[in-house]
C-alpha cells in the first residue's frame, strides 16, 4: 500500500505537467492563427480597393461599414469600415477571442481607434500606409 502512495506522489504532478506543456502548445498554435496572413497581403489589390472608397472619417469613434469585396487578392475579407483617418479589413480567417486584419492609415494609426466594437487595436507597419492589426474584445 505504501509503494502505490508513492506512485501518486511522483506520477500525478507529471501528468499534470505533460497536460501543462500540451495545454501552452495548443494556445500558441491558436494564438498563432488569429493574426492576419500577411502572405496573402497583395499592396496593389488592396490599393485599388482603397481608391473607390469615400475619404475616412475624421471622427475618433468612426466605425463606418464600407462596402469592399469579399476577398482582395488572395485574402478574404469578412467586413471592412472606415475608421479615423483609415479603413479597417477585417480577415475573414480571424478566429477566437482576437480579430485581425489589414489597415489602411496614411497618416499612421491613431492610438486612440478603440471603440466599443473594436478594442485594444494593435498595429505592425506591413510597407508605406498599409498595417496589420490584431484587436480584443
Amino acid at each position: 500500500m505504501r509503494t502505490a502512495h508513492r506512485w501518486w506522489i511522483i506520477g500525478v504532478p507529471a501528468v499534470a505537467a505533460v497536460l501543462g506543456a500540451m495545454l501552452v502548445s495548443a494556445a500558441l498554435v491558436l494564438a498563432s492563427s488569429w493574426s492576419p496572413r500577411p502572405d496573402c497581403f497583395d499592396r496593389a489589390a488592396f490599393e485599388k480597393v482603397v481608391a473607390k472608397l469615400p475619404p475616412p472619417p475624421i471622427e475618433l469613434d468612426a466605425y463606418d461599414s464600407v462596402d469592399t469585396p469579399d476577398k482582395i487578392g488572395s485574402c478574404r475579407i469578412l467586413s471592412s469600415f472606415g475608421v479615423k483617418g483609415g479603413y479597417i479589413f477585417y480577415d475573414d480567417d480571424s478566429s477566437g477571442f482576437d480579430d485581425s486584419g489589414w489597415g489602411y492609415f496614411p497618416n499612421g494609426p491613431d492610438g486612440d481607434l478603440g471603440n466599443g466594437s473594436w478594442e485594444g487595436p494593435q498595429f505592425e507597419q506591413i510597407e508605406g500606409p498599409w498595417y496589420n492589426w490584431t484587436a480584443s474584445w
